[in-house]
């Protein structure tokens, strides 16, 4: 029999875990905080567990603003960290279909080579070299010479592209499920708002 390969854990995290990044982000714009809900009930949804256990799940977790809070900022969390755990190159085939979408076959398969230039690196360490360098070359309290703004404006011009692209396609992966979270609090509220009318 053959030995079957099993996903990394950080790779079934970041999928189960997808709609805590949309909820994350709902909840961090006021004029979509309230959507957020929806994309926590997707979440908490997909768990799959048994009926009865999911019923007190929600219950304890939408009984008050705190709590649904709480469970987007934990599950969030184990977001990010799935997705600072993938190499560049898993990266690329992960958000494979995002790029096919906005490329085409063709240029997003090209795309590939780009990727592969950053293969020893994971997304966490580019974001944090790179944030890194941010942080030292906008510091006002001369805390880094010279030499260590030279060397951080080298940091990201180097790593800018690649940063920018792993924002981009996050924001993309954002944008494709943050519809499917927001419809059903869409029919809530339109639903309440016309038992009021």
């Amino acid at each position: 029999m053959a030995n079957e390969e099993t996903k990394p854990k950080y790779l079934e995290d970041l999928t189960r875990y997808n709609y805590a990044n949309v909820a994350h982000r709902l909840l961090s714009n006021k004029e979509d905080a309230p959507f957020a809900r929806g994309a926590l009930e997707k979440l908490v949804g997909g768990f799959g567990v048994d009926k009865d256990i999911l019923e007190g799940l929600k219950a304890g977790t939408f009984a008050s603003k705190e709590g649904i809070q709480t469970a987007i900022q934990i599950y969030a969390g184990k977001y990010e960290k799935a997705l600072g755990s993938l190499s560049i190159p898993e990266f690329y085939d992960v958000r494979y279909g995002s790029l096919k979408s906005i490329l085409g076959d063709e240029d997003a398969n090209k795309a590939k080579a780009v990727f592969e230039k950053y293969k020893d690196q994971t997304v966490g360490s580019i974001t944090k070299k790179f944030r890194q360098a941010n942080a030292k070359l906008e510091d006002d309290t001369e805390l880094f010479d010279e030499k260590a703004k030279e060397e951080a404006e080298k940091t990201m011009k180097k790593l800018a592209p690649i940063y920018q692209l792993i924002q981009l396609l996050e924001k993309r992966n954002y944008e494709e499920l943050r519809n499917g979270a927001m419809k059903d609090t869409y029919k809530q509220m339109i639903n309440e708002s016309l038992k009021e009318a």
